[in-house]
């Protein structure tokens, strides 16, 4: 598999690395990326460590390392996450329909971006990933009972609202 070289899969290897293991200096993070095919200047790669607000913080065995904060409290990240996909499913998603692994999830013209970034933010167990393109998502999952299960639970969500917008 080839390295993907767009600034947002550039952000997105430095968090896995600075995660993963403890890294000391911009020169080590710089020749991790060279590992994996990312080649990167070390300006670029102090803008990209300020934007990640990464920071050095000290390590058990007294060095320091860099550390990059989460954006909120996981559970916190999380429960936001899923109601923006509830919102979402609940105000945008016309019809659903499984194939196989996959769902095909209709929305109305524009709106199928909305919905496939609620999804990928969402996380679902078994979803690995979503197509987004005028009014259709693709959402492929990893076998088709998950897509089973979540179909069943995008259409749970989305009737939730109908449900009590109807009394």
């Amino acid at each position: 598999m080839s390295a993907i070289l767009t600034r947002a899969a550039r952000l997105a290897r430095i968090t896995t690395i600075v995660e993963s293991s403890p890294i000391s200096s911009q020169g080590e993070l710089r020749q991790l990326l060279a590992d994996v095919g990312i080649e990167v200047t070390q300006a670029t790669l102090s803008r990209d460590l300020d934007e990640l607000q990464a920071r050095k913080e000290p390590t058990p065995d007294g060095g320091r390392a860099y550390r990059i904060p989460s954006p909120g409290v996981a559970g916190e990240q999380e429960s936001a996450a899923v109601g923006n996909l509830q919102r979402w499913a609940r105000e945008v998603m016309v019809s659903a329909q499984a194939a196989e692994n996959q769902l095909v999830l209709r929305t109305p013209p524009g709106a199928a971006q909305l919905l496939a970034s609620a999804l990928d933010r969402a996380v679902l167990d078994g979803v690995l990933g979503c197509i987004a393109g005028d009014d259709t998502v693709l959402v492929i999952t990893e076998n088709h009972e998950r897509a089973d299960k979540v179909l069943n639970y995008l259409i749970d969500i989305a009737q939730a609202q109908t449900s009590n917008n109807e009394e």
